[in-house]
């Protein structure tokens, strides 16, 4: 009988730790494309009375990604090591993920996440599964290039795509960057949103770069430069002013926005120092005395 009670005390206990601990999950948007990185945010929350130590087994957290069609999502990997870590009680902590490698979402559709948080053998917990759709966008403008390899005699074969998505009436662009079968996508990157009546400009450099100049409002202009990795390199604002901003390429492959004005902006890529402003004289200084002339 004591062994009974021992064991019903426990259940009674644990379940009653799980009931004072809460795991979310939320996710940056609602739509993505192939390829584009999922930021999974999973919140703890620790009301438990004591203190929590998570991250201290090797499969502490685990996500679950389903297809709502019933679809089966093939899992490439598991997600890496956050490292241990504590909560207070009554605290709340946040850890994010990018699940995007670690999932197979390639086909677009309709799918749902969900976390699982495991304490010790016996104690985890799940969150609620947050759904999210992947899709393929509207293809505006692509171009196949080649990438020098150590090899001289061979070339690797890039193509960057740019891609419109339309989300609760606001129009994004993205670049992508592909092989040139597409069959394999090394980077996704959203370059913001766009106005519907302005087309963006593209152009590829002779270093192999993407430039890409769009409008975003009625007189103000993005430019992102991106590599054949699909690094960000520039990222820039231009406002209209005696006349619109462009693209222009010259006899040397060389690409430059000719035309607008440049202004500054917090997400510039790269960042520049906004140069301190000249000291100046008050106008009440009063004038230097001149230098008393010699003694004859």
């Amino acid at each position: 009988m004591k062994h009974i009670l021992s064991a019903l005390l426990g259940v009674f206990f644990a379940a009653r730790l799980l009931a004072q601990v809460d795991v979310r999950v939320s996710l940056t948007q609602e739509q993505f494309l192939p390829g584009e990185s999922i930021e999974a945010a999973v919140r703890i929350a620790n009301f438990t009375g004591q203190k929590l130590t998570f991250g201290n087994r090797t499969d502490w957290i685990r996500f679950n990604v389903e297809s709502t069609d019933g679809r089966i999502v093939n899992r490439i990997s598991e997600v890496q090591e956050s490292g241990e870590f504590q909560l207070e009680s009554s605290t709340r902590g946040t850890i994010r993920y990018d699940i995007q490698p670690h999932f197979d979402l390639s086909t677009p559709g309709r799918y749902r996440i969900s976390a699982t948080v495991q304490l010790a053998e016996d104690q985890e917990y799940t969150s609620p599964a947050v759904h999210f759709e992947v899709f393929r966008g509207t293809r505006l403008w692509e171009r196949e290039i080649g990438i020098e390899t150590a090899d001289v005699s061979t070339s690797n074969r890039r193509k960057y795509i740019l891609q419109q998505a339309t989300h609760l009436r606001n129009v994004r662009l993205y670049i992508r960057v592909t092989d040139d079968s597409e069959a394999a996508t090394f980077k996704v990157i959203p370059i913001g949103p766009t106005v519907s009546f302005g087309r963006p400009s593209c152009a590829v450099d002779r270093k192999s770069r993407l430039h890409v100049l769009h409008q975003i409002s009625a007189d103000t202009y993005r430019f992102h430069l991106v590599t054949p990795e699909g690094r960000v390199e520039t990222r820039r604002i231009y406002a209209f002013s005696d006349r619109r901003p462009q693209l222009r390429v010259n006899e040397a492959g060389e690409v430059a926005v000719i035309g607008g004005e440049r202004r500054r902006a917090s997400d510039d890529i790269p960042q520049e120092a906004v140069p301190a402003p000249t000291s100046a004289k008050p106008d009440d200084e009063p004038p230097a005395k001149p230098t008393p002339a010699a003694a004859k």
